[in-house]
């Protein structure tokens, strides 16, 4: 059995109306294309709907019955559309970012309040990961698009750099004075540095500054969180070495003194998307936002944060 949504629809008014060319304005038909759906409605259930005659045209006992159902089969069905509308509305207001936690800390707190006036109460949910699981999110499709701070080497993958910062030492307590205003990488082999682990994206950036230099970067401390850093810092048990991105919210704290390490690696900030994939609205509105908020950080804070594709100051 074949019969449609619109034949049930024609059925059902004209068993009210029984009137073929009253029924045919209500559809914006012609009257042969009505008389042909219900004719095509009767062939698909096997029965006789309408009687018709020249004078008048009746419903069938199986038509009478018939009515009850058709208007509860087309009341599930508009019900069921309109449930269906609902979550395609709640979905276009969905929106899902991988970023490094300390890329999500500065740059998406106002790129989501932006996203908030514009979207009312969008769902946004922000997986906050290192660098290789928030590229996998995006590959996996687990995302709308990630924040990174090494460009992917995933053919699928597209990088856009919309920044990048400086690696910087934060001090407090008796190190504030010793470290001064400016370091060199060669000087801080001298201090007790703190660092994140091995395996974030930031070691990997000092590690290759020093091979280049044909030495090796060995901290005194590395640990996986940042705010733990700077309880060990605010201490005076060391001086951290980390991107200016990264150390930012930690300047709230007080105490703390920035540091340059004036030829000290530069960080590359950017968005990655999927290269065979159309972002939804409510993902390329964020990567506007993100956008902004990195050009507002790059004017704030020049000289630690800079351009894409500028190489920092000496």
């Amino acid at each position: 059995m074949n019969a449609t949504p619109r034949q049930l629809r024609m059925f059902l008014a004209l068993s009210e109306s029984l009137n073929f060319s009253r029924t045919a304005e209500q559809f914006f038909v012609t009257q042969p294309s009505l008389s042909k759906a219900i004719r095509d409605l009767e062939e698909a259930l096997g029965l006789k709907l309408f009687e018709r005659t020249t004078r008048a045209v009746r419903l069938t006992p199986a038509g009478q019955r018939l009515v009850l159902v058709a208007r509860k089969v087309v009341g599930e069905f508009d019900a069921g559309l309109l449930r269906l509308q609902a979550h395609a509305e709640e979905e276009t207001r969905q929106l899902r970012i991988a970023s490094l936690p300390s890329l999500a800390n500065v740059l998406l707190p106002a790129a989501c309040a932006a996203l908030e006036q514009r979207y009312g109460t969008p769902h946004i949910t922000i997986r906050d990961c290192s660098n290789a699981a928030s590229i996998q999110q995006l590959a996996n499709h687990h995302v709308d698009f990630s924040l990174a701070s090494v460009a992917p080497s995933h053919p699928e993958l597209h990088y856009e750099e919309v920044l990048r910062d400086r690696f910087v030492l934060l001090s407090a307590g008796r190190w504030r004075r010793r470290v001064g205003a400016s370091r060199t990488l060669d000087e801080l082999v001298e201090l007790p540095l703190i660092s994140m682990t091995d395996a974030s994206t930031a070691m990997r950036y000092m590690v290759a500054a020093y091979l280049q230099r044909g030495m090796e970067f060995r901290p005194k401390m590395q640990f996986d969180q940042v705010g733990t850093i700077a309880g060990f810092v605010r201490q005076g048990l060391g001086v951290a070495v980390l991107p200016y991105l990264g150390m930012m919210p930690l300047l709230d704290l007080g105490g703390m003194r920035v540091s340059e390490i004036s030829d000290g690696p530069v960080r590359s900030v950017g968005i990655v998307t999927r290269e065979r994939s159309e972002p939804s609205d409510i993902a390329r509105q964020a990567m506007q936002e993100v956008r902004a908020v990195a050009r507002q950080l790059i004017a704030q804070h020049a000289g630690l944060v800079l351009p894409p594709g500028k190489a920092a100051r000496r």
